[in-house]
Order: C-alpha cells, then structure tokens, then sequence
C-alpha cells in the first residue's frame, strides 16, 4: 500500500510507510510575562530536575486532573509546600479517587478550589505570584519562585483530517486501541506502534497514552523502526 501525505505547499510524498511524530502543545495561560518565564520558573512537567529546583521551597500547581494531581504528590516530597489551584469547586469530577486520597493525606499539600492564577511577578526569574478566588476577586500573594502549569495537552493532529482514529482528545490510537478495524485487509488489530491505517505509526506526545516525556518519546521513535522495517518487508500493492 501506498501512502501519500500532502505536504503545505501542496506536494505528495509517496512512502510505504509513514512514522507521526507531530508532538503536542501544552496549555498555557494568557498571563502578561508568561513567556518571559517560561523555563524560568513556569514549568510544564515535574521531574527530578524540576523538583530539584524547589527542594525546601514553596511551588504552586495549577490544575485538577491527574497529571496536576501527580505532579502534586511528586513535588510535595521535595517542596516545602505545594499550593494546588484549581478553577472548579474540587477534584472529585476530574481526578482519580487514589490520587484524591493522597492528596487529602499529604499535609504539604493545600487545594485552593475556586482559584485562578492572575500575576507573575519578577525580572529576570520569577519571584512571586497572585492567584484570585475566581467567585469574590479576592485576591493573595505569594512570594513562590516555581509553578507548575499541568493544564493538559492538545496534539497537533488538525492536518490529519480524519484519515486516522484518534480519541476524543484527539489523540492518535494505536495497538491493541483502536477500535474501527475498517482499513485493514485482514481485520486484525494492528499490533504495536500502528495506527488504524496499515503502514502509519504514531509516536510520542501524539500518541493516545503516551507519558508525555522526553525519554519515552525517544524510545518510541528506535523502537518504531523495528516495526517499520517489518511493514517494508512485507509485500504490498
């Protein structure tokens, strides 16, 4: 089988097999300044290399799904304090009961509901935060010098146009996850890195599942190789 994916300036690129790797965005604030302090204490994932710039210190982490939910029980064994903002009135619509339940047993960890984020301030790295209770304006200060933004990710799957199955975040479903069997001549699930279109992969922060992390996109993308030279050699109209 031959595929033909179109490139922006109109021309096809005829290839057997095809490996997605387009990544995905992560969620950002309109705040004045956010740029500025990106990598300089606004954060998007929290590591050791990250906990280990806030070890004894006060962090902030804004969202209310898993992710923010992990990176809060991460930080808090090495932060001081960990505030958790979230917009909505609490986590029992958007996070997991195990994570909750840490959470609520982790006495360095304090969960603002209501709560948006609404000032950064310093020069060349950040120093200080305001956050407001989005129902009264009332608003705080904090001189807290690392926040973490676990807002979620969007992927970078508008070009597909439809032409893989994806999730309902939009994220490319591979392996054993993809559920419309349609566009395989033999109907079996594709095994692996393979999306629902015999010959195409998918991986990285674009992947449905995926972990979101450097090394595990890196080891996705040698261990897809293997596969595509198997799709080579099989033998295809």
């Amino acid at each position: 089988m031959l595929v033909g994916p179109t490139l922006e300036d109109g021309d096809r690129v005829r290839a057997r097999t095809v490996v997605v790797a387009t990544g995905a965005r992560y969620r950002r604030l309109d705040l004045p300044g956010l740029d500025r302090f990106e990598g300089n204490g606004i954060h998007y994932a929290a590591t050791l290399m990250e906990a280990g710039l806030c070890e004894d210190e006060e962090v902030a982490v804004l969202g209310g799904a898993n992710s923010a939910g992990q990176a809060a029980v991460f930080l808090s064994r090495h932060a001081r304090r960990v505030q958790m903002l979230i917009r909505g009135p609490g986590l029992s619509e958007t996070m997991s009961r195990y994570l909750q339940d840490r959470i609520e047993a982790t006495d360095r960890i304090l969960v603002h509901p209501h709560t948006e984020l609404t000032g950064l301030e310093g020069d060349e790295h950040l120093t200080g935060v305001r956050w407001a209770d989005n129902r009264t304006g009332a608003e705080e200060f904090r001189p807290i010098a690392n926040v973490f933004l676990m807002l979620g990710a969007t992927p970078n799957t508008d070009w597909l146009q439809g032409c893989l199955e994806t999730d309902d975040r939009h994220f490319i479903r591979v392996g054993a996850d993809v559920t419309d069997h349609r566009t395989r001549a033999d109907g079996a699930p594709p095994s692996g890195l393979e999306t629902s279109l015999p010959g195409v992969f998918a991986v990285g922060d674009v992947r449905a599942g995926s972990v979101k992390r450097v090394a595990s996109a890196v080891g996705e993308g040698s261990v897809v190789v293997a596969a595509v030279h198997r799709a080579l050699a099989t033998d295809r109209p």
